[in-house]
């Protein structure tokens, strides 16, 4: 099923890819009356806003494929932001535990003060 989306994807994105060339070479020929200007630029416009997507299935991208990988790496940043204030937490409570671990099993636990490096 989705060999085939992308077949018909490939197929109307050249028909696009044509119908503009088609136009461009027509325009390099003929002079478009003056009655209907304003609805031949309508619709060349809409004709030439479509390259995008044309140029896009042409390499190989699809815009909403982009779009759902944006969102996924978004997603995996905020995941990586997440664990590593985890990570610090976890690593300050171990601190904390090892502190009074050594303060209760110590003679010197009194005069103990874990300092922490500096990275």
């Amino acid at each position: 099923m989705t060999k085939d989306k992308e077949l018909r994807g490939y197929i109307g994105a050249g028909i696009i890819f044509f119908l503009v060339m088609a136009l461009l070479l027509f325009l390099a020929f003929y002079e478009i009356p003056e009655t209907n200007n304003d609805i031949f630029k309508v619709i060349v416009g809409m004709l030439v806003g479509s390259l995008s997507v044309v140029i896009y299935t042409f390499i190989g991208k699809n815009p909403e494929e982009v779009a759902e990988l944006q969102v996924k790496s978004q997603s995996l940043e905020t995941k990586v932001q997440q664990l590593t204030q985890e990570k610090d937490n976890i690593e300050s409570m171990l601190r904390e535990l090892q502190s009074d671990v050594i303060e209760k099993l110590s003679v010197t636990g009194q005069n103990f003060k874990y300092k922490q490096c500096e990275k």
